[in-house]
């Protein structure tokens, strides 16, 4: 009998160079979970893959509110049933740029 093990969804090539570069920045703090990798700041979780290509960002509805009309605009970016979040398909280089962007705003939003 095999032993049946659960394993990840591989994550695409911009994913990957995404957490990658968020492990670097000084103002998020990473956990490693089995769904990939989540990062915080002052404790509020921020950013989290959901997907192989697709990755959450915790924006607040303000800050939603506030980019509205250009996120509205961008196919790659979805509102999540929590209005504070959104998804972000990552599988190209602009992807990349606009999640690094997408996710300096949430720190921005969650700093004191």
């Amino acid at each position: 009998m095999a032993a049946w093990r659960r394993t990840t969804a591989p994550r695409g090539p911009y994913v990957a160079r995404a957490v990658a570069e968020l492990r670097s920045w000084p103002a998020l703090v990473v956990s490693d979970t089995r769904r990939g990798a989540v990062f915080a700041v002052r404790g509020t979780e921020i950013v989290r893959q959901s997907g192989a290509d697709e990755v959450q960002v915790r924006l607040t509805a303000p800050a939603i509110g506030r980019l509205g009309p250009y996120l509205d605009a961008c196919d790659q970016v979805h509102a999540c049933a929590d209005g504070a979040w959104v998804t972000v398909e990552v599988d190209a280089e602009p992807d990349l740029e606009l999640l690094l962007a997408l996710t300096s705003v949430a720190i921005k939003a969650h700093a004191p």
